[in-house]
């Protein structure tokens, strides 16, 4: 592989120099089960597996995939639910050689369809409880089909051999798609190979496993899975299986709630725990990090997004706690730069990743000097083989490396850095329109690209906006089409059927015209300055169902007085808000889908959406009109609720 040493390329951050893997990661896994067939090696939502029973079910399936003709190179997507089977299917997947593509049911169908067009799979994996998605045409596998259940009842879990494969898995075969935003409104796969994840591995084996958490005083630890199975962050939590540990998957309703999470970490004694930087202060504010606990975890790893001082400050003091800053592409498969907080009194990305090269260029892709912002290329057996079925947009971003003497590629990943005086490197911003916002990578032009598509829209940009330091909102700003009016309401619910909701803006703003800079450019500092919040308008709820949603409201948006007439989405609240509001209600017996607060998003539309629904619960509104006792709210003798 070539000895990484500066004196190779003297301007090159260059991380350790590892060997990979003998084996394919797929079948590391024979080794972990062998040594230890009846250890813990999976609990999920519906079931808990010891390595010898998750393997098995892994080889039965992989028989299957073989036996319906699945080889090398070919993509079998993978929609199913937060259960066990999800995490055997990627393993047969890649144990079959074949190529794995997570499928999120909860995108919408316009956006699943688009998928499944661009990547053109040559299976689906799935059950009877979850609708085909619309366009997909591919053989499609029901694992609950009582034939397939009794083909994988047959099928051996005797490990595979030479010749149940036609060939064996090779470095370059192609491991997993996973798409991400596209700048053109159009979503776009990144290709990511057998050796590149073998990469991750190993540089994880360095990182992660053995000296780096002796402090926990155990040799296997429990490692919870809180990540959307389509984000690449979910690939290092499931790394850790390869390795003998016990993984947590946690469910969907768990993971998204940061009080329901610390319950879990604390009751099951988890020991690692990787999320968002934004995420991770709210496990804190619930007490993840409460010395009065009898167990919290001691490994915490941050991604997704920057780091802020005031938590990199309180992180990287706290006694008996690995806090690592985790910075990576998803084309550089998941991890490139590392930063253990303890190590760096302000915040960093730190360095790179085993066998990992960066360069900080200008923008005539020249080396630029320490200390001197430059945009950061990567190269290495981590960068991805490229985008799939895009040429044109792998030629742009995945660029010829100039200065390794083996040849090979680097990635151009439009971040802005510099070198500090320590060598580790800073995050400065982006070089494009690309932003994260609570740990998801996303475009701005896809989310302008979809708002386009309304008929009422003739101009629109994305901004995100940053009302106070570590409080942002994406917000678009909509130019009406000739003859049109632009209503939020309208296109923010357009905006939620084509856009995961991490990508769905928190306000629409319509401006007669986009504000220009004299060189013709946006001028964004000019943009209107979005309201959130501010006195509440009309009359208090009329019903218990509105206040009840009134004072859910108010919690997800940090005690901020709102009435049954305020929007919500106008108030400040975006996805990740409505995401708990659904959380709490259910908690108290109301069932609502994300899409409802997206559709009604007035509390007094939703309370009658929700009563109208379960106007025979008696039970219900007795329960609600029960809390309402003795509670304040700022509203006292309320009108009775007009009519509409």
């Amino acid at each position: 592989m070539g000895n990484l040493t500066n004196a190779t390329v003297p301007h090159a951050l260059t991380g350790p120099e590892l060997p990979l893997p003998k084996l394919p990661l797929p079948e590391l896994l024979d080794g972990v089960a062998a040594a230890r067939p009846d250890a813990t090696a999976l609990v999920a939502p519906d079931a808990t597996c010891t390595f010898g029973e998750l393997l098995g079910r892994v080889r039965r399936l992989a028989r299957l995939l073989l036996d319906r003709g699945i080889a090398a190179e070919d993509i079998v997507a993978v929609l199913l639910p937060r259960t066990s089977d999800s995490i055997v299917a990627l393993l047969a997947v890649l144990t079959a050689g074949a190529t794995h593509l997570p499928v999120d049911g909860g995108y919408p169908h316009r956006r699943i369809t688009a998928m499944l067009t661009d990547a053109r799979p040559d299976l689906l994996i799935t059950t009877s409880a979850l609708a085909v998605p619309p366009g997909c045409d591919a053989p499609v596998l029901l694992l609950d089909d009582p034939e397939v259940a009794a083909a994988l009842a047959a099928s051996s879990p005797a490990p595979l051999g030479p010749a149940d494969r036609a060939r064996p898995i090779a470095p370059h075969d192609a491991a997993y798609v996973l798409f991400t935003s596209g700048s053109t409104g159009r979503p776009k796969g990144i290709v990511v190979e057998h050796r590149s994840l073998a990469n991750l591995f190993a540089s994880h084996r360095e990182l992660f496993f053995g000296p780096a958490t002796a402090h926990l005083g155990r040799t296997r630890l429990r490692v919870a899975h809180t990540a959307a199975q389509s984000f690449d962050a979910s690939w290092d939590p499931v790394l850790w299986l390869f390795e003998g540990h016990e993984l947590h998957l946690v469910d969907d309703r768990t993971r998204r709630d940061p009080s329901l999470l610390v319950e879990y970490l604390v009751e099951q004694r988890v020991d690692v725990v990787e999320t968002t930087p934004t995420f991770a202060e709210q496990l804190d504010h619930n007490g993840l990090f409460d010395p009065s606990h009898p167990h919290r975890p001691g490994v915490l790893a941050l991604g997704g997004e920057d780091v802020g001082p005031a938590q990199w400050q309180r992180l990287r003091t706290l006694p008996r706690l690995l806090a690592l800053n985790l910075y990576g592409p998803s084309e550089c498969t998941v991890d490139a730069f590392l930063a253990r907080l303890s190590a760096h009194p302000e915040p960093a990305i730190g360095l790179p990743v085993a066998n990992t090269r960066a360069y900080v260029l200008d923008e005539r892709r020249r080396p630029s000097p320490p200390g001197e912002t430059g945009e950061l290329h990567l190269a290495g057996p981590g960068v991805a083989r490229g985008y799939l079925n895009r040429p044109d947009l792998t030629a742009e971003r995945f660029l010829a490396d100039p200065w390794w003497p083996q040849g090979g590629t680097m990635y151009r990943t439009g971040d802005l850095v510099r070198r500090a005086p320590d060598g580790t490197l800073v995050f400065v911003g982006r070089a494009d329109g690309q932003v994260k916002l609570r740990g998801q990578r996303l475009e701005l032009g896809e989310i302008e690209a979809v708002l386009l598509r309304h008929d009422s829209v003739a101009q629109v940009v994305a901004v995100l906006h940053e009302e106070a330091p570590g409080v942002r909102h994406l917000v678009s700003y909509v130019v009406p089409a000739r003859g049109r009016r632009c209503v939020p309401g309208e296109l923010l619910a357009h905006a939620a059927g084509e856009l995961a909701a991490y990508m769905v803006p928190s306000a629409v703003v319509p401006v007669d015209v986009l504000p220009l800079t004299p060189n013709g450019k946006l001028d964004r500092a000019a943009l209107p300055r979005p309201v959130f919040g501010g006195a509440t308008t009309g009359p208090g709820p009329g019903t218990p169902t509105e206040r009840l949603l009134c004072r859910l409201f108010s919690e997800a948006l940090g005690g901020t007085d709102i009435g049954p007439r305020d929007d919500f989405f106008e108030r400040g609240g975006d996805s990740m808000a409505a995401i708990r509001v659904v959380s709490a209600a259910r908690e108290r017996g109301l069932t609502l889908r994300l899409q409802d607060v997206f559709e009604h998003r007035r509390a007094d539309d939703l309370a009658e959406a929700v009563d109208g629904c379960r106007a025979d619960d008696g039970n219900l509104l007795a329960k609600i009109h029960h809390e309402d006792q003795g509670r304040k709210t700022p509203f006292h003798n309320p009108p009775p609720k007009p009519g509409r």
